[in-house]
């Protein structure tokens, strides 16, 4: 497992004829991660590169 700069959380892995496959966290869980966290909404959004609106519309 791995994790993309903006903190979401992946794992890669190949199929039967060498496609990398990525499976990542749903960007929603991210923001809700930090927000658990106790990342401020303008943290998160900075953190993750993102419009405050766009965290917010995830906490709703």
């Amino acid at each position: 497992m791995s994790k993309h700069s903006w903190g979401q959380l992946i794992v890669r892995f190949y199929d039967l004829d060498k496609h990398i496959i990525e499976v990542g966290e749903n960007m929603v869980m991210v923001v809700r991660r930090f927000i658990a966290a106790g990342l401020s909404v303008d943290e998160v959004a900075s953190r993750m590169n993102v419009p405050v609106d766009y965290v917010r519309s995830c906490l709703a």
